[in-house]
């Protein structure tokens, strides 16, 4: 309330407090957009990482069921090569950058069909890092059945991954001659 000099009282705001006022108003709404933003920056972020996570664990069950009935053809830390049985198929798995692809070939019934596959599918993304070791099957003395671990970290940077790990025994005991 403003009283002017003839003594007449006037009702409302000064050019100053509005200009103040707005200024404030305009630093809480700059705020609140900005945690606003960063929130859901976050969120997006979080909502990839656990989308490749899911992929990549239905991929390594996936992986896993498929090598239970398989023998291994051939393995590297970033690829596994092997024959599954149980469906006439020849897999070739291989972590590329930050993907994990699958090669496949049907007709397959010996390790020497395992020659030549179709062109890769990826079936993961955001792979940090991954390795496969392999043991393969032995039938010299000491007799031994292989077995494959598949650990897979997902994510990026050091502090948004996610470690994945399966470990399966290859049953390929009349195959190998065991």
């Amino acid at each position: 309330m403003v009283i002017h000099s003839s003594g007449k009282r006037y009702q409302g705001f000064t050019l100053i407090e509005t200009v103040v006022s707005m200024f404030i108003f305009v630093l809480v709404i700059a705020a609140v957009a900005q945690i606003f933003t960063q929130s859901f920056s976050g969120y997006r972020y979080e909502k990839t990482v656990q989308n490749d996570l899911e992929s990549a664990q239905f991929t390594i069950n996936t992986m896993a069921k498929e090598l239970r009935t398989s023998s291994i053809v051939s393995f590297s830390a970033s690829s596994v090569r092997f024959i599954d049985y149980s469906q006439s198929m020849c897999f070739d798995y291989e972590i590329t950058g930050t993907t994990l692809t699958v090669a496949s070939r049907s007709g397959a019934t010996t390790v020497s069909d395992c020659g030549s596959y179709g062109p890769p599918t990826v079936v993961a993304r955001g792979i940090a890092g991954g390795v496969f070791n392999v043991t393969k099957s032995q039938s010299s003395s000491p007799q031994r059945v292989g077995r494959v671990t598949v650990s897979l970290q997902i994510g990026t940077g050091a502090t948004h991954q996610a470690n994945i790990q399966t470990s399966v025994s290859l049953r390929d005991y009349g195959n190998a001659g065991l």
